[in-house]
């Protein structure tokens, strides 16, 4: 496996779960978004789940809110997370719901270092993967409007496969944004594709009381290592377009998913990757 460098890692092994945690500097702001994500485009069926975006001076980390919170518990106090995780889904519920919520995605970026980990679970493995990072090459309009009392004015991007529209404050004077959306002269309080299958939203920001920005991830084994964004991209085609995965979890738990990928009207945020 190759070592990653983008942070110094410290892996601790337990009975329940493992920990990769590395601190790398005090917070100086948090943002809390809202991701939707339009699943399937002919039904118009969509997913919603709360993002945090935590900013140091050097560094940011972008991850699900409620996975991150439900992996803590599963490490900390496996028997409350057994207790909610089975009011979450009695018996006879058709349709399973995770107790983390549906998404999966953590994102670390050392700014200095012009590096970026992603992270996630593909079929019930965890995989990660260092690539350089991108900023997307923006284009300022003249739109204006308020969000959360905050004067913001649109930009737009094309970035990997979608032209992405964003809204930014300069009374905010912090270059970042949700997911990989960052890089204007202000704080990103919203940003959608031009399909709108993908949306954020800021509902909130702080600035007291905060944890670190770093590492910190809750994994079962150590993850495997991606060569590249492309295979990453790749393994999860396979794995929930194109493969069964999603047929077995129908089978497992009735949630009517599909694995014809004919039947697939979705697509990741990131669409520059080989289908197939």
């Amino acid at each position: 496996m190759r070592y990653v460098s983008l942070f110094v890692l410290l892996f601790v092994t337990s009975n329940v779960m493992a920990q990769i945690i590395e601190d790398k500097e005090p917070a100086i702001l948090e943002v809390h978004y809202m991701k939707t994500s339009v699943a399937d485009t002919l039904e118009n069926r969509s997913d919603t789940d709360p993002m945090t975006l935590r900013i140091g001076k050097t560094s940011a980390m972008f991850y699900p809110t409620k996975m991150m919170w439900a992996d803590s518990l599963l490490q900390t106090d496996y028997t409350l997370y057994e207790k909610l995780h089975r009011e979450m889904n009695p018996l006879g519920q058709a349709e399973y719901k995770p107790l983390g919520g549906l998404e999966r995605e953590y994102l670390f970026r050392n700014i200095n270092a012009g590096e970026t980990i992603v992270a996630r679970i593909i079929a019930g493995d965890h995989y990660w993967y260092t690539e350089p990072t991108e900023m997307p090459v923006w284009q300022i309009l003249s739109e204006t409007k308020e969000l959360l009392g905050y004067s913001c004015q649109l930009a737009t991007c094309d970035f990997r496969g979608r032209t992405w529209y964003a809204w930014f404050s300069t009374d905010i004077p912090v270059n970042e944004g949700p997911w990989k959306l960052f890089g204007l002269p202000g704080l990103v309080l919203e940003a959608y594709d031009s399909k709108k299958h993908y949306a954020y939203k800021a509902v909130g920001l702080y600035t007291q009381n905060l944890q670190p920005v770093g590492i910190r991830l809750y994994v079962r084994n150590k993850p495997f290592t991606l060569k590249s964004r492309q295979a990453y991209l790749q393994k999860m085609y396979k794995a929930y377009i194109q493969g069964n995965f999603a047929s077995q979890m129908s089978a497992l738990y009735g949630n009517g998913a599909q694995s014809d990928p004919s039947q697939a009207q979705y697509d990741y945020q990131e669409r520059d990757y080989p289908h197939k």
